[in-house]
């Protein structure tokens, strides 16, 4: 990988200083897709299971499935004085290598079950804060009576909302920001009472609607009085699924008679790549919001100098990490940390300083492998780990993600895909990256092949037999569980979410709530960049529109000239 002169002296910034000698950051040797990958393959999202708690053995949903190695505790009881994490501590081996250290570290270390933080009714999550009756949710703050949702801030009364904030009784919504009482629209801002809309601002009462800023009573981007708004609008009051679906093939083809801007980024300066909103020289970023300083940054918002690294929130200073939060700073090659400082190499800190090599541990600073030392200790202890770990192993393997560790040892790379809890069709590595079971076993990555058990339920319909109307819908259908007409997979509906559709005359859906997800994303741009030229002025520009797709794409000036 070619590094900018700008990201070597960023290395140079970060690289640590132990009793007066500076730890150098060496030039990364993996592509940044290869780095997002790996870090990736360490964020379980969405894959939940029912397991048994190994301190209590009550039935517990768990991010580890049942045929993992794993000792796992609710998260009451991770989080009680029933266990200790310095209990496993290890002194370090200078005679065997760091990483197969701390795997036997993490090994032993019980896991918590789910990371939820101060929430109501909602056991079926992970990654929520401050939420109450949620259900399926992931990521996100504030999420009340909702379902379904991928979310950031915010989200209540609404079903099927990914990236979003500030969204009410809305359905179906993409990549939005102050949105009420909307359905099926994405990238819109501060608006309401809109349907089948992208790109549109400070509007209200819209149908069909494509880069409208502060308009009312439009359809298909045409003014129309109130009266005739409304009658149309009636049309929509009920919607059955084959009606449903006339409506999303309309607009899809109705979205191809206008210009697309090359990259969905706005009020940024020295950006590139796309989806990034409000920041500030950000190289190589995706679906980023309010940032600066960052290269090679993959989800989520406020973060200041951040390089190679995944899902960071509220954090600054953080080098070849994955899910960072919460005021957290100076965080190295480290995954899952909260309101921590100096970080290197550990995974599941919370209110944590001065750590090197740790797992599980709270309210705690100067620590090796779990093992506790004076400030003097720590830092006269972690040189001499460095310069172990600096030096590369006599007889590496130079295949797939350990040529970097056979080139320059284990100093600066992170944790090998051996350490991760998670097997690669279980993580969001398989969302953005996916690749067959072979190639993932060619990379060296694990594949997981567990199944869990089917629903129990009275009946199994085919999704295809469903009624077409909500109100035909009865009762009982809590009791069923619906084939999914992609996967075929089983999926039940739960009472709050009938309760949903019911309220919105919406069709019950037909797909599976994971196909439900990745058909969102679909709707969104992938994570690669094309050469192209603008379809206005002929200027060369990069972005996310393939060649062969059929979108008229402008660049960002012939963009705001046709639209603004």
């Amino acid at each position: 990988m070619q590094n900018s002169e700008k990201n070597i002296k960023s290395y140079e910034k970060f690289s640590p200083v132990f009793n007066w000698v500076k730890y150098i950051i060496p030039s990364q040797t993996l592509s940044p897709d290869c780095i997002l990958r790996h870090l990736m393959s360490f964020r379980n999202e969405r894959k939940l299971y029912k397991i048994k708690s190994n301190l209590s053995w009550k039935d517990i949903i768990s991010l580890y499935s049942p045929d993992k190695p794993y000792t796992v505790y609710s998260s009451e009881e991770w989080f009680s004085d029933k266990w200790s994490p310095f209990n496993y501590s290890q002194d370090y081996n200078f005679g065997a290598s760091f990483f197969s250290q701390f795997e036997n570290l993490f090994l032993k270390v019980p896991k918590v079950n789910l990371y939820n933080l101060n929430c109501e009714n909602s056991e079926y999550n992970n990654w929520l804060t401050d939420s109450k009756n949620a259900y399926l949710n992931f990521y996100g703050t504030a999420i009340i009576d909702s379902n379904y949702t991928t979310a950031w801030y915010e989200v209540s009364n609404s079903n099927d909302i990914w990236w979003s904030a500030f969204i009410d009784n809305s359905y179906e919504i993409i990549s939005c920001d102050k949105i009420y009482n909307s359905a099926f629209c994405n990238n819109c801002s501060t608006w309401k009472n809109l349907i089948f809309c992208e790109e549109c601002t400070n509007c209200e009462e819209c149908i069909m609607c494509f880069g409208l800023n502060s308009k009312k009573y439009f359809i298909k981007n045409k003014q129309y009085s109130k009266e005739e708004y409304e009658e149309f609008k009636s049309n929509f009051k009920t919607w059955d699924y084959n009606k449903l679906e006339k409506y999303k093939k309309d607009y899809k083809n109705f979205l191809l008679k206008f210009p697309q801007k090359s990259t969905h980024s706005t009020s940024c300066e020295n950006c590139t790549w796309d989806y990034i909103y409000e920041s500030k020289n950000c190289i190589d970023c995706f679906t980023v919001v309010g940032w600066e300083d960052g290269y090679n940054v993959f989800e989520w918002a406020r973060f200041l100098e951040v390089y190679n690294s995944t899902c960071i929130y509220d954090s600054k200073y953080v080098f070849n990490s994955v899910l960072i939060a919460e005021n957290s700073y100076k965080i190295f090659f480290s995954s899952g940390i909260w309101n921590s400082n100096n970080i290197y190499y550990s995974i599941l800190l919370e209110w944590c300083s001065n750590c090197f090599w740790c797992t599980g541990l709270r309210n705690a600073s100067y620590c090796i492998l779990n093992k506790q030392y004076t400030k003097e200790e720590y830092e006269q202890l972690v040189p001499k780990i460095i310069e172990h770990m600096n030096t590369p192993p006599k007889s590496p393997s130079t295949e797939g993600e350990s040529w970097a560790i056979a080139k320059q040892g284990e100093w600066w790379n992170f944790f090998p895909s051996s350490i991760s809890p998670f097997w690669y069709n279980e993580t969001v590595a398989q969302d953005f990256f996916p690749i067959t079971k072979e190639e993932v076993l060619k990379l060296g990555f694990k594949w997981s092949d567990y199944e869990s058990p089917r629903p129990n339920v009275t009946k199994i319909i085919p999704a295809e037999k469903l009624p077409d109307d909500i109100t035909k819908i009865p009762d009982d259908i809590l009791n069923w569980a619906i084939e999914c007409e992609i996967t075929k997979k089983p999926f039940r509906i739960i009472k709050q979410e009938l309760d949903f559709y019911r309220k919105h005359l919406l069709p019950i859906p037909r797909r599976h709530p994971d196909q439900r997800h990745l058909d969102r994303m679909n709707l969104r741009n992938s994570k690669k960049l094309y050469d192209r030229k603008c379809s206005k002025c002929g200027l060369d520009i990069k972005t996310t529109y393939s060649p062969e797709r059929p979108e008229i794409v402008y660049c960002e000036s012939c963009y705001n000239k046709e639209i603004y």
